[in-house]
């Protein structure tokens, strides 16, 4: 969509992320041998995920009424249902993978955040209906560590986990995300400071000098009994990554350029890369390609092509060859009725 009527600040952040979730992606076959990818991808998922579902709550309204279940069935519901079918069909008959039941109940890979989102949308009204709303979005979230049966089904374990970050955003005021440059000179030194700090962590992780966070931790899709952790510490730990993720994306939001530029339109077309990558990234990996990315040298390959991918699968004529996939009400639509822009 073009970004005419919309905030750049936001497309800027929405920009960036896309840009993180394509390189994390582009870098996951090189994480059994590559320290310095496996260390890149950790500080990639302590933020690029609860940003996401964050500035998606920012952005959600609390509406329960025909429109916006409307709006969930076919903004979320209906794209899932095709690339759900694209993707498996891709992994069985494109890579040879074979084909399990489990994907009947089983969002594929990256495809759980449509689910999540059209859940979180559902559950956002029922909460703030609530007394203190992100309290209660915290508290589903540790609990939910505790039940043996929420886990990868319907990606269940996922919404819960990064609910708290969806809810967060929406309780957000938005003049505070738009305070202007002169009055938050102790934001940026504050925001700084923590991209600063993380990127330390993220050199002392590749030097070996700090251990790598499981990355089972990170994707939040499994309970406290499944990555070896007693209730007590895994709810510590599960609160103390939310701490984490939400100064972080308060960090993104605050360093983020303000002004119009090439990212914000790549934000405002970002949902055909994130719902397109999948397929090159899983086909380079099937032809070998990654096997001639050796050390440093091979990760800084991998980070670039995930950045070019995002531009080029988000370019105005892959957006509009591809968007009856993910906007599949416009094959129901007559043509003249069809909105003529370059959605997200």
């Amino acid at each position: 969509m073009t970004t005419a009527g919309r905030i750049p600040l936001f497309e800027n952040v929405r920009g960036i992320l896309i840009t993180l979730v394509v390189m994390g992606h582009a870098l996951e076959p090189l994480l059994g041998r590559e320290p310095l990818a496996k260390a890149l991808y950790s500080g990639l998922y302590l933020f690029h995920i609860p940003a996401f579902a964050f500035l998606s709550g920012h952005l959600s309204r609390a509406d329960s009424g025909p429109r916006a279940l409307s709006a969930i069935a076919w903004g979320q519901l209906a794209p899932l249902a095709v690339f759900q079918v694209l993707y498996v069909a891709f992994d069985a008959w494109v890579l040879g993978r074979g084909w399990s039941s489990h994907w009947l109940v089983q969002p594929y890979w990256l495809l759980w955040f449509l689910l999540s989102l059209g859940c979180w949308r559902l559950m956002l009204p029922l909460l703030l209906r609530l007394p203190k709303p992100l309290m209660w979005a915290v508290a589903l979230a540790l609990v939910a560590g505790l039940l043996p049966w929420v886990g990868y089904l319907f990606g269940l374990s996922r919404t819960f986990v990064f609910l708290p970050c969806f809810v967060a955003g929406h309780l957000t005021r938005r003049e505070w995300l738009l305070a202007p440059r002169n009055t938050r000179g102790w934001r940026l030194v504050l925001a700084a400071s923590l991209a600063v700090g993380l990127g330390a962590c993220v050199g002392a992780v590749a030097m070996g000098a700090l251990p790598a966070p499981a990355p089972q931790w990170l994707y939040g899709s499994s309970g406290y009994a499944v990555l070896g952790a007693t209730a007590l510490t895994g709810m510590a730990a599960r609160a103390a990554l939310f701490c984490g993720a939400l100064a972080l994306t308060w960090a993104l939001f605050t360093l983020s350029p303000r002004q119009e530029s090439t990212l914000t339109r790549l934000g405002g077309r970002s949902l055909a890369p994130f719902l397109l990558h999948g397929f090159v990234v899983r086909a380079a990996e099937h032809v070998g390609a990654y096997a001639f990315l050796q050390g440093p040298v091979g990760v800084a390959l991998a980070l670039g092509a995930g950045a070019l991918l995002t531009v080029l699968l988000g370019q105005p004529s892959v957006v509009q060859a591809t968007r009856p996939l993910w906007e599949p009400r416009r094959l129901f639509q007559r043509k003249r009725d069809a909105v003529p822009d370059l959605g997200r």
